[in-house]
């Protein structure tokens, strides 16, 4: 009985330190001054994901994230390997121009993880999270 009340303990901690994975976000997210609703969100993973096998850009979009413990970042996605693209203001999609500030993060699969920005991080190239993700 002890035993069982510990993996109980164990499973419910790890269960709590884990973000719950989940497809998109439940509204608007808002990147400094540029809103993105739930299809621009959605669309910005699709171009990245169908890009992985041939980058656009002088960043070579779709890129490796890494993921930096200082910038406190939430991921709702599991995996060990993820990519960022860029989303543009306005539903305008990437197609090899600036990247501007804003960035989708998906796993490899083409899993949806966050939405980050490098408007307002605490380095010159950090992210910080958007509001509403």
């Amino acid at each position: 009985m002890f035993t069982s009340l510990i993996i109980t303990t164990v499973i419910a901690a790890l269960a709590i330190a884990s973000p719950a994975p989940r497809a998109l976000p439940s509204g608007d997210v808002t990147c400094g001054r540029n809103v993105y609703t739930v299809s621009q969100v959605s669309a910005a993973v699709s171009g990245g994901f169908a890009h992985r096998n041939n980058p656009i850009g002088s960043g070579n979009y779709p890129h490796e994230y890494f993921v930096e413990s200082s910038e406190h970042i939430e991921l709702f996605c599991s995996g060990s390997s993820f990519l960022e693209y860029p989303i543009l203001p306005g539903g305008v999609a990437y197609s090899g121009g600036s990247p501007g500030a804003d960035r989708v993060v998906f796993t490899t699969s083409g899993t949806y993880c966050a939405v980050v920005t490098h408007t307002g991080a605490a380095t010159e190239d950090g992210f910080t999270s958007c509001e509403g993700d």
